[in-house]
């Protein structure tokens, strides 16, 4: 085990495959969520998630029996509002599903003048039509916000392609690089390390996903710790150069950590 327990004051989790699966609470996630809380250890639930608001969000998690607060969970959505936020609020093109779409209505006022193009989960509502529209806005001027670049996501018990390949697809046509918002971007966890208010060599990250929730992490020297549930592939883990400091079978068996 590379994970020193004594160096480990705070934890970075994310949450569909790692505490949740199918919205039910799996086995151990609520012994640990609980343990955190009675030592006092701070946390945050990091999700890619783009399709819910942050009181959605809350609210799934206390449905499923976990009693937290919207400050405990960071999402890729409300981080992209801060973003744009902090550099002006510019009016912006919108590809993002409806819940969303209200929550960044404030930088879609003005109908012409738009510099940005924002692009979030859209569950089966993309198509070429919708691409190729970006893909002209990308090559008359205007620049590419992706609130993540996740490769994919667990569905049931199949994996799905999450918008990372139409981020990918939309930079290779046009050229430009997009600004990646959530996960596995490095300011995503800068966002996520100074809300605990620790440094990355006393923060575990908890995931099930190598490349958006390890590497990610990784990318600032966290601890990292991948667990077999959700999207997790034995194939996919055996074939990567991706590696996890500690690889478990579940959340269950963090417990002796803490």
């Amino acid at each position: 085990m590379k994970i020193k327990n004594n160096l480990i004051k705070g934890f970075l989790i994310d949450i569909d495959g790692v505490v949740l699966s199918s919205n039910k609470l799996i086995n151990g996630s609520l012994n640990f969520i609980s343990s955190l809380n009675k030592k006092k250890i701070p946390y945050r639930f990091l999700t890619n998630n783009t399709t819910k608001n942050k009181n959605q969000l809350v609210n799934k998690l206390k449905n499923a029996g976990l009693n937290i607060n919207t400050n405990q969970i960071i999402s890729a959505g409300i981080a992209g509002i801060s973003f744009l936020k902090k550099i002006g609020s510019p009016s912006s093109h919108l590809y993002l599903n409806e819940t969303l779409s209200k929550e960044y209505s404030i930088f879609d006022k003005k109908k012409e003048d738009k510099k940005y193009v924002i692009v979030g989960d859209r569950g089966h509502d993309w198509n070429y039509k919708d691409l190729n529209k970006i893909f002209n806005l990308l090559m008359n001027g205007c620049e590419l916000i992706s609130l993540h670049k996740g490769k994919y996501f667990q569905k049931d018990n199949d994996l799905q392609i999450d918008i990372g390949s139409i981020i990918s697809a939309l930079e290779y046509c046009s050229g430009k690089k997009g600004t990646v918002i959530g996960k596995p971007s490095k300011e995503f966890y800068k966002i996520a390390l100074d809300s605990l208010g620790l440094k990355p060599k006393n923060v575990a990250m908890v995931g099930d996903d190598l490349f958006a929730d390890i590497e990610g992490a990784q990318s600032l020297n966290i601890n990292t710790i991948l667990v077999k549930t959700g999207k997790f592939r034995e194939e996919i883990f055996n074939n990567s150069l991706i590696k996890p400091d500690l690889l478990l079978e579940s959340i269950q068996q963090i417990n002796s950590l803490i």
